[in-house]
Formats: structure tokens, C-alpha cells, sequence
């Protein structure tokens, strides 16, 4: 199986995705990792300011682009390591035969599967993937209620995604958990990584592996790609 990557977006999140794939791959020698191709196109216009209205630059055009030669290189499978870009996932994948896996629903679907009696998901997202409800789309798919960030704790998130962890600067930690905090008390049963700059903060505080409360969906996409690619997850 050959994995197609249609990267860039940003490029740090998809450098992260990779490294994922190969330390969550059970694997014993080279051979037993799964081939991808990466297409790490940085130049793919901003996803949050075009959903908001405040761009005119669409970046559907050359996710299209880049999903079609993907598919004509031969790639089994597609993964878009952007939670954001998935607003354009429907319009992406018709232009295709090549199955895009979808890093909304895995993870909606890896959260009913981990955790007991689940009711309500809080997710930390871009304004984007917030304001346009993707994700709301597929937590209420599977029953279930969405729990986002106050007007002021978007802000907040807005500023550590794009002013720190997309800006190369240190990420503050107490305004970060806080965040978590407060989904957890407006009743979040779990609180999703909705955005892989977020997954990048997880990396380098290993979140996930000293809280289960916390899924962060970057881990949750290259499960599920190991899985579909015939691998084991390690």
C-alpha cells in the first residue's frame, strides 16, 4: 500500500504526521514501514482566513491539484494532516477514487471507542474549523454533543496556534491548560487536539500520555492510516 500525503498545511504539522507514522509503526526493520509519498506544498493559501471571509484566496484549487497527482502516482490512500482543511474534504475527495481518509471522523469514532459512556466532546480547534462546524458535523453523527472554547478562550487558542506554535515561539503552557480546563468544566467528557499545531504542542509535552482526557487527532489520523495500510500500530 502506498500512503499519499497532501501536506503543507503547515508544513511543521505534516513533518509531525510523518514522525508519527514511522514511531507508531510496529516495525521490526525498514521494510515493515509503509511506503508514502509526501506532497509538502507550503504554498496552499491560509484555510482559516478563507473560511472567515477574510481572504479571497481559496485554497480548494490546489488541495484538488495536489490530491489528483497523488492519485496518479499511485497512492492507495490519501490523508490531509489539516483538521481545518477538511471543510473542503467532501469537494477534494469527489475529485478522486483514491479513499482521503478523514481525520474529523476517526477521531470522533477513536473517542466513542476509548471512552465509556461518552456524551459530550470539547474540542480545541482553529476559528475556522470552529466557526464552519466541522467537527460538530460529525460528533452529532455519532450522537453526541460538541463543547467549544468562549469567545475569549478562542482568542486565546487563535494566539498560541498562529502567534506561537506556526511562529516557531514558546507556547504558554498555563493558558494552554487552562483552556482544557474550562472544557472540562462546561461538562467535556474529552477534549480533541483539533488542530495539528495543537498535536505539535502535545509532542512536546506528551500530553496524551499523561492524560486521557485529552485525543489528539495527528495520533488518531496515523493510527488509522497504519491500520488501513495493513500494518500494526506499535
Amino acid at each position: 500500500m502506498l500512503l499519499g500525503v497532501l501536506g503543507g498545511l503547515g508544513p511543521l504539522a505534516t513533518v509531525y504526521f510523518m514522525d508519527l507514522l514511522v514511531k507508531m509503526t510496529d516495525a521490526d526493520k525498514d521494510q515493515d514501514h509503509i511506503p508514502a509519498l509526501v506532497m509538502n506544498d507550503a504554498e496552499i493559501p491560509d484555510r482559516t482566513a478563507f473560511i472567515l471571509g477574510k481572504s479571497d484566496e481559496s485554497p480548494l484549487p490546489k488541495m484538488k491539484e495536489n490530491a489528483k497527482l497523488l492519485e496518479r502516482c499511485g497512492c492507495d490512500y490519501i490523508v490531509i494532516p489539516c483538521n481545518t482543511a477538511h471543510y473542503f474534504y467532501d469537494e477534494v475527495q469527489s475529485q478522486v477514487k483514491v479513499p482521503i481518509i478523514n481525520i474529523l471522523d476517526e477521531t470522533v469514532k477513536y473517542a466513542c471507542k476509548e471512552v465509556p459512556n461518552i456524551k459530550k466532546i470539547g474540542v480545541l480547534a482553529t476559528e475556522g474549523t470552529l466557526e464552519s462546524g466541522s467537527y460538530k458535523k460529525y460528533i452529532e453523527k455519532y450522537g453526541l454533543e460538541e463543547v467549544v472554547p468562549d469567545k475569549e478562550d478562542a482568542d486565546i487558542l487563535m494566539d498560541i496556534i498562529y502567534g506561537q506554535v506556526k511562529a516557531g515561539k514558546p507556547v504558554n503552557m498555563v493558558a494552554f491548560n487552562r483552556l482544557i480546563t474550562n472544557l472540562a468544566r462546561k461538562g467535556s467528557d474529552v477534549v480533541v487536539l483539533g488542530c495539528t499545531e495543537l498535536s505539535i504542542i502535545n509532542s512536546d509535552y506528551n500530553l496524551t500520555e499523561t492524560n486521557r482526557f485529552i485525543i489528539d487527532s495527528m495520533e488518531v489520523l496515523a493510527r488509522a492510516s497504519i491500520e488501513k495500510c495493513g500494518k500494526r500500530v506499535r
